[in-house]
C-alpha cells in the first residue's frame, strides 16, 4: 500500500482540516449564543382588548415604566403591556364604566419596569399615575384628564379637550397642549422642570401661575390679550384672559412656565 493509500481519509497532524475547524468554531460560538442571557426572553409581554361602554374609565398605577395613551375610533379599550421581569403580575380589571389596572398592589416588590400601550374611545376619562417613568396622552376628550408622576419624569398631554385636566411631577417637563373649555379646571405642577402651554389664541380663563425660585414666566402672546398682575417681584401672576371662562393654575419650583398661543 503506498503512503498516498495509507493516509487517505486521514486528518493531516496538527489538528482537523480547515473546513472541519471552521465548522467546530462555528458550533461554538452557536452554543455561547444559547447560553448567553437574552434581554428580550426575560421580558414578558401582554396584550389584550375589553369592551367599552361611553364614557369608559382607565384607571392605572404603575410602579417605573413608560405610559403611553392615545385615542382611537373603536368602542374598545386595548392594554399592551411589556414586563421586564417575567415574575410581574397584572390583571385588569374590568367594570361596569371602566378598566382598572393597579401594579403597585399586584407587585408589593420591585418587578422592574413595565411599559404600556393603551389605546382608548376618543371620549374616555383618563387616570394615570406612576413612581417613575413618562407619561404620554394623546387625543383624548373625555370628562377628565389625570397624569401623576411622584418622583421623576416628563408628562406630555397633547390634542387634549377635557374639562378637567392634572398634571403634576416632581422632576420632569411637562407640555399642556389641549382646548380650553368654559367651566374647566386645569392645573399643572412641577417642583423642577419646565411646563410649556399651548392652547388657542382665543382662550378664555383665569390665571394664576407661581414660579417662586426662578420667576420665569413668559406670556408670550398672551401679553396683549389680558389683563395681569405680576405679585411678590414676579414670583407670581394673575389675571384674565377673554371671558375667563376657564380657569388655569400653573406652579413651578425650580424652572419656567411659558406660554405659547396657537
Amino acid at each position: 500500500m503506498t503512503d498516498a493509500s495509507h493516509n487517505r481519509g486521514r486528518c493531516p497532524r496538527g489538528g482537523p482540516a480547515p473546513a472541519a475547524r471552521t465548522l467546530l468554531l462555528a458550533l461554538a460560538a452557536l452554543a455561547l449564543l444559547a447560553c448567553a442571557p437574552s434581554d428580550a426572553s426575560a421580558q414578558k409581554r401582554f396584550s389584550r382588548e375589553y369592551p367599552a361602554q361611553p364614557n369608559v374609565r382607565l384607571h392605572l398605577h404603575n410602579r417605573s415604566g413608560t405610559v403611553e395613551v392615545v385615542a382611537w375610533d373603536k368602542n374598545k379599550v386595548r392594554v399592551t403591556a411589556t414586563m421586564e421581569s417575567r415574575s410581574a403580575k397584572m390583571s385588569p380589571e374590568v367594570s361596569g364604566d371602566g378598566v382598572t389596572i393597579d401594579v403597585r398592589r399586584e407587585n408589593r416588590d420591585d418587578v422592574g419596569d413595565i411599559d404600556f400601550k393603551i389605546q382608548v374611545p376618543v371620549d374616555s376619562t383618563v387616570d394615570i399615575s406612576t413612581m417613575s417613568g413618562n407619561i404620554t396622552i394623546r387625543n383624548v376628550r373625555g370628562q377628565m384628564v389625570r397624569a401623576s408622576v411622584s418622583t421623576a419624569g416628563d408628562i406630555e398631554l397633547t390634542g387634549i379637550r377635557a374639562l378637567t385636566v392634572v398634571a403634576e411631577n416632581t422632576v420632569g417637563n411637562i407640555l399642556f397642549d389641549a382646548e380650553l373649555l368654559r367651566g374647566g379646571i386645569y392645573e399643572l405642577k412641577s417642583t423642577e422642570g419646565d411646563i410649556q402651554i399651548r392652547i388657542t389664541a382665543e382662550s378664555g380663563f383665569r390665571l394664576m401661575a407661581v414660579a417662586p425660585r426662578t420667576r420665569n414666566i413668559d406670556l408670550n402672546g398672551f401679553v396683549g390679550k389680558g389683563q395681569f398682575e405680576y405679585l411678590s417681584e414676579k414670583r407670581k401672576v394673575v389675571g384674565k384672559v377673554g371671558d375667563g371662562g376657564a380657569t388655569l393654575s400653573t406652579t413651578n419650583g425650580r424652572g419656567s412656565i411659558v406660554f405659547m398661543p396657537r
